[in-house]
Parts: C-alpha cells; structure tokens; sequence
C-alpha cells in the first residue's frame, strides 16, 4: 500500500472550535510545506485585531513569483474577523489561483458560507473542526474508555466532564491516565475518579498567572507542564494566561496612580477575594516585570501561528521562564 501524501489542493478554509484539531493541522501544513518546498515556502498573514489578517496583503501576494520554492503557501488565521467585502474580494481571487500556490484560510470559530463555497469552487476543501455538544461528551467518553480497554461509568463521566472542563483534548489525555490505573477489563466509578483526576485547567491556569505576577517561575514551570500534561494547546494556554495578566497590569496601574489598595480592588472584575490577592501580589513586582511577561506570552501566540520552527512545548516553557523572570530570560520564543 503506497504511503504517498495526498495531492495538495489549490485552496483549504478549516474552521472550528476545536483549537487541538486546528493547531494539528496547521502543524502538519507546515512541515509539509517545509518537506516539499523548503524553508520559506510558507506565508504566514495573522489578525490584526478583530478585522482579521489584511487580505490586501494576502492578494497582493497571490501573483508574485518564487525563484527558490516549487511551490508557495499563504496562510492567513483569523479570517473569521474579515468584513464582507474583504470576503467578496478574496473569493473573487479563489477564482483563478496561480498553478503552484496553494492558499490556507483559518476561521477560529464559525466560517464564511461565501469563502466555503469559493474554496470548493476552486478545487479546495472547506474542513470543520467542531466541539462536540458538551451534553454528549459524556457518551463520548464513555466509548472512549470502551476502545482503550477498560469501562467507565456514564456516572463517572459524567463527574469527569464537570471536573475537567469540556475540552476533548484534555479529557482525552485523562483517560489515557485511568485505563493504565484501571488496567484492562477494569472500571471506574465516580468513587474512584475522587482521588484522581487533576485539576482542572482553569485553576491551574490560575495558579501558573499568580506565580507569573509574584516572580516565581518554578512554580510557573510546574503549573506549565500541568497544562500541557491535560492536552491544553498554545492557544488555549495563552488565553488563560492573557486575561490574568491583563489584570494584573491595572492593578499596578492604579496602585502607581495612587489608589488605595481598596479602589483598585473594587475596580477589578474579579472576584473580591481574588482581587485582594491580586493587588497584594503586584505590590511586589514592577509594570516593566508584567510588560515582560506579557510580551513573552504574545511572541508564544506568535510563534504558534507558524513565527517560530521551535516544537510547540520548547515554546511554552521558554516563554514561562522569561515571563516569570527565570535565567535566560531574554531570549525570545518567537525563533
């Protein structure tokens, strides 16, 4: 049986939820684009902000002309914010593609009918990498536990989802943990699940921002391989971490502009308690200590959209360390 890649095709548009499943398949895009036409061969067009990438930028290069690569790639991630004329303009291009590019459009989230037809039309394929329903991940488990040899209760999934979260991923790496406990034909009820089953990634993502803010990256380090030891992706880790460090930057803002520990608190949204425990933390680091880290954790969002040839991992404990002010701080992800 031949073990030959299949033809790339002029156009794709995947789409979805699933950030596991996307960042799988831009991984494999890259190194097949890496494989086959060398380094450089692939264009990498990222949003700017909620409008999506420029699709000027993008057609613009759709004609231009490559000396070293057999064939070019151009992705652009995040089309989901283009308006409809940007759309209608990039369809419009879908429609007479030169012979050696193929064009890779990413909507994170729910894709234009219009640019899924067009992609088609082109010749392309339009992939969607959905979420399952969260009511059917318990049944969803349960097969999962079935084709890994051991039996799980539809309680005890049940108990799983609403402990782990719904992310398939992650729900995945933790069966893989309990049919090595379970071992094969055995069973697991909520019972056993009590003592077992981690974290979720939500208060361990919790735990990796408060050592972040106070400057103690190997509790960071920890929290990290936690995160990814659940099957949480560069995306959703970044998503986790942002909206902490987000915080964290007001709180030290408003402490420097003389507010009271109090107003600063009240003023977040947050919960008060976490609020208190915030402000108490950045009272002991530096706005240039959260700018830091902050970069770090933008050049990771970066890398993972193709910035960087570094495995995905390497990336996010590089950028752990330097945004938790570890040795070697300086150096960037985004290589």
């Amino acid at each position: 049986m031949s073990s030959e890649p299949a033809p790339i095709k002029p156009a794709y548009l995947m789409s979805g939820g699933d950030e596991r499943k996307l960042s799988m398949a831009l991984r494999r895009l890259r190194e097949r684009a890496e494989r086959e036409a060398g380094q450089g061969a692939l264009e990498v067009f990222e949003a700017a902000g909620s409008s999506g990438p420029s699709h000027q930028a993008l057609l613009a290069s759709i004609p231009a002309l490559s000396l070293i690569a057999t064939r070019r790639y151009l992705l652009a991630d995040g089309v989901e914010g283009w308006s409809a004329a940007a759309v209608a303009a990039v369809c419009e291009a879908l429609a007479s593609l030169p012979p050696d590019l193929t064009i890779v459009l990413i909507a994170r989230g729910k894709a234009s009918v219009k640019l899924a037809n067009a992609v088609k039309k082109a010749g392309g394929d339009a992939i969607a990498f959905s979420l399952p329903n969260p009511r059917e991940l318990p049944s969803i488990l349960v097969r999962g536990a079935t084709a890994r040899g051991f039996e799980l209760s539809p309680s005890a999934a049940r108990m799983l989802v609403d402990r782990m979260g719904p992310r398939l991923g992650r729900l995945e790496c933790e069966l893989d943990r309990l049919a090595l406990w379970a071992e094969p034909g055995g069973r697991v009820e909520p019972d056993d699940l009590s003592a077992m089953i981690r974290d979720t990634s939500e208060e361990v993502a919790w735990a990796l921002g408060d050592a972040i803010v106070a400057r103690r990256p190997g509790t960071a380090l920890h929290a990290v391989e936690r995160l990814i030891g659940q099957g949480e992706g560069t995306t959703g880790l970044v998503r986790l971490v942002a909206n902490r460090l987000r915080n964290a930057r007001l709180a030290a803002a408003g402490l420097a502009a003389g507010r009271s520990p109090a107003e600063v608190e009240s003023s977040l949204q947050m919960h008060p308690y976490a609020a208190q425990m915030l402000v108490r933390e950045v009272r002991n680091t530096t706005a240039e200590d959260l700018v830091e880290a902050t970069i770090a954790f933008a050049e990771l969002e970066y890398a993972s959209r193709g910035g960087s040839n570094r495995p995905e991992q390497v990336a996010m404990t590089l950028a752990v360390r330097r945004a938790a002010g570890a040795g070697g701080a300086a150096e960037s992800v985004a290589r």
